[in-house]
């Protein structure tokens, strides 16, 4: 699905008709709209740490009014090597956690994650204000054997460059 269209649906989700980065939900609050990568064994986020296996994700969006409407649609989320490679392994449900400055500030409700590693999560949660370095998280909230608290995360949002990216200088 192309990005527009998915961030378009995103957006909608949440009652919004602007579809920039920074729109206005209509009450003079800004949204928060980031990208999502799957994760790497190690990493850690907000005292979070990251699950025990490598995660890709084909598609990954989140928006985020500051009155808490949030929607996220993920596709292909997806254990990216070892045995469990191209499998959502033993996870069967995902929520989402929104950090501020660096303090896990509220999470969302969890939802089935599908065998293809497709999820969405429509909900309302509550936003500090300000919220400061916002993240959003990914997190693991059941798998096979039952609920997870507090999972680890498999996703997060982030600034995703390109291999083939030009340096400073090359560019000037």
């Amino acid at each position: 699905m192309k990005r527009s269209v998915l961030m378009g649906r995103l957006l909608l989700a949440l009652g919004v008709l602007g579809l920039n980065a920074m729109a206005d939900d209509g009450n003079g609050a800004r949204l928060f709209v980031a990208n999502l990568v799957g994760s790497s064994v190690g990493q850690q986020v907000a005292g979070v740490m990251s699950g025990g296996a490598p995660w890709k994700i084909a598609v990954g969006e989140a928006a985020l009014v500051s009155s808490g409407q949030i929607a996220i649609e993920i596709r292909g989320l997806l254990i990216s090597g070892g045995t469990a490679n191209n499998t959502v392994g033993p996870v069967t449900m995902v929520d989402a956690s929104l950090v501020c400055g660096d303090v896990v500030a509220a999470t969302t409700k969890a939802v089935p994650l599908s065998t293809a590693g497709n999820a969405q999560i429509v909900d309302t949660i509550k936003v500090p204000n300000p919220c400061i370095a916002p993240a959003l998280l990914i997190r693991v909230a059941a798998i096979t054997t039952g609920a997870v608290a507090n999972g680890p995360f498999i996703a997060v949002n982030a600034i995703a460059g390109s291999s083939a990216a030009k340096s400073d200088d090359d560019r000037y």
